[in-house]
């Protein structure tokens, strides 16, 4: 299904501008810009909420310190979505984010928000000022809005990054790298498996494609000669090493995400430097019945 059918489908009459990727029904809430998202969108949100609430402990002494404790999304979108079909609208990830923050009683110090996407960044700037978070907006690819982000953040402070691109060439391995530079990084990283199964042929038969910047050096890794899904499988577990490279762990239980017709959506990977947050992702990323990877 491409991302205009279902417009075809909507209870309220929106269709898809592509002037700004936005949908042509305005939040009836504040009047600003949605855009229309899958059902299993609040999975990834769900375990962004859980793991904001779990860490509220460890947040706190960074909060109340001179480190500081920030949110970064730096595939932010507008902040609210409607899930497709439906007249259901939810938040985005970074007001879920910043909303679960400020009930805890620790709110983030900082949230960086970045896109692409000018109306996206404006919309949810707006959006977290009506919630008075302290919040610094950047337009504009992540590889050039990650290290503008990562110059703006305390040495000593906590940071969780929620990474969510849409596809495998939005996730050049230089933003995961700018990111892993700062010593206490979390991150919640989405990694497209349907982008992997509709594309591999292609990417792995060109010379120069997005694998080549997602996964480093997985030419020399990869046995392409074996089926479509062992070679998914090895160049997964290649970026889980040039990961492990920059002295950053992934959490063995990787989640995977599938649609409502099963279809394989995507992996979730929680990465980080310390014990404590690694278990935190293990007490919280099972939300459903999904599969789960070891890795």
């Amino acid at each position: 299904m491409s991302k205009h059918d279902f417009c075809q489908r909507c209870p309220v009459g929106g269709s898809f501008r592509e002037a700004d990727q936005t949908c042509s029904v305005a939040d009836p809430d504040d009047g600003l810009p949605l855009v229309c998202v899958g059902p299993w969108t609040g999975e990834k949100h769900a375990r962004v909420s859980k793991y904001v609430d779990i860490s509220r402990a460890t947040r706190k002494k960074f909060v109340t310190g001179a480190g500081g404790a920030t949110f970064i999304d730096v595939f932010c979108g507008p902040g609210r979505a409607r899930i497709r079909e439906t007249e259901q609208i939810i938040d985005g990830s970074p007001i879920i984010a910043a909303r679960k923050a400020i009930e805890s009683k620790t709110p983030f110090t900082e949230v960086h928000v970045a896109d692409a996407n000018l109306a996206f960044v404006e919309a949810v700037g707006v959006r977290l000022a009506k919630l008075g978070v302290a919040t610094k907006a950047y337009h504009g690819p992540a590889e050039s809005t990650v290290p503008q982000i990562v110059s703006q953040l305390g040495p000593r402070g906590l940071h969780f990054a929620f990474l969510d691109p849409y596809d495998l060439r939005s996730l050049p391995f230089n933003i995961i790298q700018a990111l892993a530079a700062v010593q206490r990084m979390d991150m919640l990283i989405h990694v497209s498996i349907q982008d992997l199964q509709r594309n591999l042929r292609r990417y792995i038969g060109g010379d120069q494609t997005p694998l080549d910047s997602f996964a480093p050096g997985w030419r020399q890794k990869v046995e392409v000669m074996n089926s479509d899904a062992t070679v998914r499988r090895q160049l997964f577990a290649h970026w889980l090493g040039c990961i492990r490279d920059e002295n950053m762990r992934p959490s063995q239980g990787v989640e995977e995400v599938t649609g409502s017709r099963n279809q394989h959506l995507y992996w979730l990977v929680f990465v980080a430097r310390h014990d404590l947050a690694i278990r935190f992702w293990e007490d919280i990323r099972s939300v459903t019945n999904q599969k789960s990877w070891d890795f």
